[in-house]
């Protein structure tokens, strides 16, 4: 295991999960907005000196293996691998990820994306596509743009000599068959310039093809795989998450060729769909870097439509929304392309969504006539309603009456009448609720501040009656407390650790950061009154319970013997009760 422990060596939670969540100090802790599940307040806390990152919301996390395990849902094996490329340490080869489909899968794209850049190299012509729309060698490097041939086996035998078997080719989508009984397989991309696509930690897995010529369908792209799930994947986010992180801003397109021209433009905070409507999960992915999202989709009739749903997605996930105006072109490559400087403007300035949903419905309606007013107010004065406060809503109908030439008292009586929805056009995508708090004990409390100051253990010690049952969540760690400073008069944390399970060492680590996130401007004196407290709140809750069990038994109890037994013990407890 030693590469495991190298790989804890190079690799520090906080820089990790900082990829994921923009985090803030929080004394000797970090914290941030969970990437587990929604959250308004941020409840995820990152330890740098116990090395785990846990969230008090959801209760999920752990350290840099079980993180990458969560946040990427991958098993144990691949997160490993996922980290041993980031730390640049070598891994084994009795590990058994080559025998995991979605490792496979990408093992074999890195050697098609090889291939296509090559074949593209070595037949400069091929390049003229990408050229004559714009971009410069450096681009085409950058995101590693190819070219298939026209050829229905060369990536085949290219890739079967390096070792791979046929059904791998078939599993990874980057070759085809006739039928499952159909032994002859051929190269699914051909005569096609190649765009890979690359998740977020900068692994290809699948492309998208436009035909050179005539052909269809003019744009093939890979089909779901075990490395690739479109909905879960945002195109250019693994070149762009650096720039997202930094702007405090991600911008959404349509196209790969929108994305890479922004991108080689300067408006480097870009990605795009995979060839498919905007998802929530997609929206969460990038919720991990920000919560201010710009959509920049195409001006057509399926772009607005793109853009209302996406609208509709952004607003269930409480992200914050803004759209640019394209200018001078129907999509943002055309306008990069027409005019730069106007394409910074528009960037630089995007405009609110209800600016957005006024410009649409003025420029479909007819807001001169009655029947055009009434369809412009049967579509905006159900948006409007969806705020909050009268300040908003006031805002907005101003504008509208202003337009529609209208009294604005007119407005507000039409708007208390005015359909009820949630979305628009009423539709409620499925999006994830955030889980019940759990709530703590006294017991788990009463530990975590043992675990962060052990001189604490002595108070604890002298004043906690064990011999009444504890809670059966942290019982076992309170007796081995109490053998550990029984052998040494004093608590060795490092003693008390090396009888813990690893699932256990992980359990105590985070009962220490509830403290550090419960009581994050405690003194020493108002901890120790604390500990004091729930010493005594332990105390009474246990010997009460006790009382109640006695009860039953005595009550219960035939043997006249074991009565008096029992009275004598209920009537020490009730002796006991009045001192705590």
């Amino acid at each position: 295991m030693d590469h495991l422990e190298e790989i804890r060596l190079r690799i520090n939670i906080e820089d990790l999960v900082g990829g994921y969540v923009q985090l803030k100090k929080a004394g000797r802790n970090l914290r941030g907005l969970c990437p587990f599940h929604g959250e308004k307040t941020p409840s995820f806390m990152v330890s740098p000196e116990k090395g785990i990152a846990y969230c008090f919301g959801c209760h999920q996390g752990g350290d840099i293996f079980k993180f990458t395990q969560l946040v990427e849902n991958v098993s144990f094996v691949e997160a490993v691998h996922i980290l041993a490329e980031k730390a640049n340490v070598p891994v084994p080869q009795k590990m058994p990820a080559l025998n995991n489909k979605r490792l496979k899968v990408i093992e074999i794209n890195k050697w098609t994306v090889q291939f296509y850049e090559e074949i593209m190299e070595t037949n400069q012509g091929r390049k003229g596509y990408f050229k004559d729309r714009g971009l410069t060698d450096e681009t085409i490097k950058l995101f590693k743009l190819g070219f298939a041939p026209d050829s229905y086996d060369q990536l085949k035998d290219f890739l079967l000599k390096k070792g791979f078997e046929k059904k791998e080719l078939i599993e990874s989508a980057v070759a085809s068959q006739r039928s499952i009984a159909d032994q002859n397989i051929f190269d699914r991309f051909r005569n096609r310039v190649i765009f890979p696509i690359f998740d977020h930690q900068d692994n290809p897995v699948g492309f998208s093809g436009r035909i050179m010529g005539e052909g269809e369908p003019k744009y093939m792209n890979s089909p779901e795989t075990p490395a690739y799930n479109k909905s879960g994947v945002l195109y250019g986010l693994n070149w762009s998450k650096k720039s997202i992180k930094e702007k405090d801003q991600a911008i959404f397109m349509e196209g790969y060729m929108d994305v890479i021209a922004a991108y080689q433009a300067g408006t480097e905070n870009v990605v795009a769909t995979c060839g498919t409507a905007l998802t929530p999960q997609q929206l969460k992915l990038i919720s991990r870097y920000t919560k201010n999202i710009t959509f920049a989709f195409d001006r057509d009739a399926a772009g607005m439509e793109a853009t209302f749903r996406a609208i509709e997605l952004a607003q269930l996930a409480e992200l914050n929304i803004k759209i640019i105006k394209i200018q001078g072109g129907k999509d943002p490559d055309e306008a990069i392309q027409k005019n730069l400087e106007e394409w910074k403007k528009s960037v630089e300035n995007p405009i609110t969504i209800m600016d957005f949903y006024f410009e649409y419905t003025f420029s479909q309606f007819d807001k001169d006539s009655i029947e055009g007013k009434k369809k412009i107010m049967d579509f905006v004065l159900p948006l409007i309603k969806l705020y909050k406060t009268d300040v908003e809503r006031g805002f907005y109908l101003n504008k509208l009456a202003l337009e529609l030439k209208t009294d604005v008292n007119f407005l507000w009586n039409d708007l208390k009448n005015a359909r009820e929805t949630k979305t628009y056009q009423g539709r409620e995508p499925e999006i994830t609720s955030a889980p019940k708090k759990r709530i703590f004990s006294k017991e788990e409390y009463l530990l975590g501040f043992i675990l962060d100051n052990p001189e604490m253990y002595e108070e604890v010690s002298k004043n906690l009656i064990d011999n009444i049952a504890l809670n059966s969540d942290t019982e076992k760690f309170y007796n081995l407390l109490k053998k550990v400073y029984t052998l040494g008069s004093s608590l060795d944390m490092s003693h008390f650790k090396e009888e813990l399970s690893e699932e256990d060492r992980e359990k105590i680590e985070i009962y220490s950061m509830l403290i550090e996130e419960s009581y994050p401007d405690f003194s020493e004196g108002a901890a120790a009154k604390e500990v004091k407290n729930l010493i005594r709140g332990i105390n009474q809750n246990n010997v009460k319970n006790a009382q109640k069990d006695f009860e039953i038994k005595i009550r219960t109890s035939e043997d006249l013997q074991e009565k008096k037994v029992l009275l004598s013990r209920y009537n020490e407890l009730l002796k006991l009760s009045t001192k705590i």
